[in-house]
């Protein structure tokens, strides 16, 4: 008995960038296709183009029994975008008399890991510490204009020189958290260990 269904790496997982949706079809338990691709509904499209429409499986799906998957698949028009992996399903279960199994999985793609990240480290005191990283300068720079700008009335107020210079910005934020110091560093990801490590020695903006 060929079993199907949607696997999952870890608890249910949502469409976006670093999610692919696999399609493998196999004849007689031979795998003869497997790709990805960006959304179940993508992927029961190509389903049945793979089925109908290409030499995947010309020498088993012939004209009849493509008509056959064709019709199946339109019968379930209304389930193409939310239902679409139930509809594979039923083109699953007719293609299995012919010794065609068609699996289904979904899996999160692991993101890596920035090379560098650069933070912000401020002290408040004594075992009061917090510190925020960011992948990108830019992000860390947007990060400290926006903390900047809060303790402003209204945006607008911090001086052009000062935006672009993260040093200046985080000398602002200092002078308004007085007597708490802000420090920004910079760690590169060493791939041996596995871990971050400072790139340089950090200067505390007073």
């Amino acid at each position: 008995m060929t079993t199907i269904g949607t696997q999952v790496d870890s608890d249910e997982l949502v469409p976006g960038p670093d999610t692919t949706y696999d399609l493998v079809i196999c004849h007689n338990d031979r795998i003869i296709f497997h790709d990805h691709y960006p959304s179940p509904a993508f992927r029961l499209r190509m389903c049945e183009q793979l089925l109908t429409a290409s030499d995947v499986v010309a020498g088993v799906v012939d004209a009849a029994r493509a008509n056959e998957i064709h019709e199946l698949y339109q019968s379930h028009v209304s389930q193409w975008e939310t239902a679409s992996d139930a509809v594979v399903n039923a083109i699953s279960k007719l293609c299995r008399r012919w010794g065609v199994q068609i699996y289904m999985s979904t899996t999160k793609k692991k993101t890596a890991a920035p090379a560098v990240l650069f933070s912000v480290v401020t002290q408040y005191g004594p075992g009061q510490t917090v510190a925020e990283h960011f992948p990108t300068r830019q992000a860390r720079r947007a990060s400290l204009i926006e903390r900047a700008e809060s303790f402003f009335d209204a945006p607008g107020h911090i001086p052009e020189r000062v935006l672009s210079d993260d040093q200046r910005l985080a000398a602002l934020v200092a002078t308004f958290l007085m007597p708490a110091t802000v420090i920004l560093t910079e760690s590169a990801l060493d791939d041996a260990d596995n871990v971050y490590k400072p790139s340089g020695r950090p200067l505390p903006i007073i």
